[in-house]
């Protein structure tokens, strides 16, 4: 019934992946892993050649570094698909509204941004649900975050992964999801549980160019959102979500001016703040002072 496609670095984390597929996915499954250790390809390239290969009619995208903690998750999967038939892509974490400043799917705004998901951190489990509206279990999005990504394969023959835009590893799936969302319906669920057992990701260097890349040469037009969402100035806000987000990140001064530059953002006195942070934060080590001023505050 489905394909499930993992890109592998790390021969722990498929194994422990592997053992949490077979034990909860609960329906018949075929696991195509392509190891990544040496060729490094894209992520759009790699998983374009293993989606042409899939059996099933429902593919699902995997990151290695997660658990999947909801027995029978794949049949709740499948009835979601076909008691859903106009919806082409499922994930379990996403956004409402992408804008056109460069972003990845989160904005920032409670009422936009919808995901369930757990992160260990340091053996603690921090579980992070946000439910716009309040109620639904499913929530219309337009894009999503590829750490849990599934979709009909006859969606995926016809959209597919931009491997000649993106050749890296980041933007596969908004780039993805926002074509899909074009021609279907895109959705979270908030009934698939997963643990991500790694820290964080990588919104360095390579984010940031793969970002601009993406702002400055894909195909749907931006910024765009769901039906439900109200037109307003959601632009600023999440440039200054975003420049508050990656201030902490490894990024080159260099590529921090080309954010800035390309998009203009010193028009902007609003986000002279924020620009400052963004370029003066980890340089002058500011992070560590907020760490120490944290604990000290704690152990008040």
């Amino acid at each position: 019934m489905i394909t499930v496609v993992v890109c592998s670095v790390n021969p722990d984390l498929l194994l422990q992946l592997q053992n949490s597929l077979a034990t909860t996915i609960g329906v018949e499954y075929e696991l195509l892993v392509w190891d990544n250790r040496k060729e490094q390809r894209g992520l759009c390239e790699m998983y374009n050649s293993m989606a042409a290969r899939a059996r099933f009619p429902l593919l699902c995208f995997l990151h290695e570094d997660i658990l999947l903690q909801t027995l029978s998750w794949g049949k709740v999967l499948v009835n979601l698909f076909e008691s859903n038939p106009d919806t082409g892509v499922i994930g379990i974490a996403g956004g409402k509204y992408k804008s056109a400043a460069y972003s990845g799917w989160f904005t920032g705004n409670p009422e936009l941004d919808c995901y369930n998901i757990t992160h260990r951190i340091q053996g603690k489990d921090h579980k992070l649900v946000q439910q716009p509206g309040g109620t639904a279990r499913l929530q219309e999005v337009i894009c999503v975050d590829g750490v849990f990504m599934a979709c009909r394969k006859s969606l995926w023959e016809r959209v597919k992964f931009g491997d000649q835009l993106l050749k890296g590893f980041h933007f596969y799936d908004i780039d993805f999801s926002l074509r899909s969302s074009l021609e279907c319906k895109v959705m979270v669920t908030l009934d698939i549980d997963i643990i991500h057992i790694t820290s964080g990701g990588d919104y360095g260097n390579n984010w940031v160019k793969e970002a601009i890349i993406f702002h400055e040469k894909q195909h749907c037009p931006l910024p765009r959102k769901t039906n439900e969402v109200a037109m307003g100035n959601h632009e600023l806000e999440i440039v200054g979500t975003w420049l508050d987000f990656l201030k902490k990140e490894k990024i080159s001064l260099k590529n921090k001016w080309l954010w800035i530059k390309k998009q203009q953002l010193y028009l902007h006195p609003g986000l002279w703040y924020d620009i400052s942070k963004f370029i003066l934060y980890r340089p002058l080590g500011l992070q560590t002072i907020h760490r120490l001023w944290r604990g000290h505050a704690a152990g008040d």
